[in-house]
């Protein structure tokens, strides 16, 4: 079974540099297929946004295609409340979390072990830190549930495949990591009571990868060392944005 991993007291804050805006109208995001599976039972996504627009759903993360195939996804209702959503199937599980404030920034991780024998423990949700534990709807996942994320399938940053709902805003420092369930801790940590970015320094798996869009003539080059760069759609150079998270240096 995955362990959890504690924070690394020893990784001080750091600055994220920049950040990527997808715009709706354009239908913007970023697509990457595995070459193989990976471990569709334990794995961990992190990744920073703001939300401009709270007028329609809008896609964060997403392994698969709806309704075609089996697929996991984190994304936002129209006015910014978190979802979880999985679909293997014709079955739907599904997690909603309350209304975030749109217009500022959210740390959101989703660690996911369907091995773990408590079923509270299968698919954990942070935002900002802390763990969502009140659901509108609460359907357990299976033990040893394969997930549609990391499935030798198009994944999708920014867009629900089948459906649309792109994401309207920012995205930066994201991460997906192979076979191990995370908390928040591993990606941040409060600063003088600011939710702040440290530097990821685990293990990514195989089919890991870091976004952190600093290239942007490279805008979806895997920084992890993995080489599982994402292909951009309809995004170009000047989509690459300084508005970042919040920083509180040492």
């Amino acid at each position: 079974m995955a362990t959890i991993k504690p924070a690394n007291s020893a990784v001080a804050p750091f600055a994220i540099t920049n950040s990527l805006q997808l715009d709706v109208a354009d239908s913007a995001h970023l697509t990457f297929t595995p070459d193989d599976a990976g471990n569709q039972r334990v794995w961990t996504f992190s990744g920073w946004v703001k939300v401009f627009n709270t007028s329609s759903n809008k896609t964060i993360f997403m392994g698969g295609t709806h309704p075609t195939a089996p697929y996991g996804k984190v994304g936002s209702e129209g006015t910014f409340t978190i979802r979880v959503n999985y679909i293997i199937g014709s079955t739907g599980y599904f997690y909603v979390d309350g209304d975030l404030a749109h217009s500022e920034w959210h740390h959101i991780v989703w660690a996911v072990d369907t091995t773990d024998s408590t079923q509270n423990n299968r698919s954990r949700l942070y935002v900002n830190g802390s763990e969502i534990t009140t659901w509108a709807a609460d359907n357990k996942l299976a033990i040893n549930l394969d997930t549609g994320v990391n499935a030798a399938h198009e994944h999708q940053i920014g867009e629900m495949a089948g459906v649309g709902n792109y994401w309207n805003g920012l995205m930066a420092e994201m991460h997906f990591v192979d076979g191990t369930q995370l908390t928040p801790a591993a990606f941040a940590e409060d600063e003088d009571g600011t939710w702040t970015a440290i530097e990821y320094e685990g293990s990514y798996g195989t089919n890991g990868w870091h976004l952190d869009f600093k290239d942007n003539s490279d805008i979806g080059a895997d920084v992890s060392g993995n080489g599982n760069d994402w292909a951009p759609q309809n995004l170009a150079s000047g989509d690459v944005k300084t508005d970042v998270p919040p920083y509180v240096g040492d």
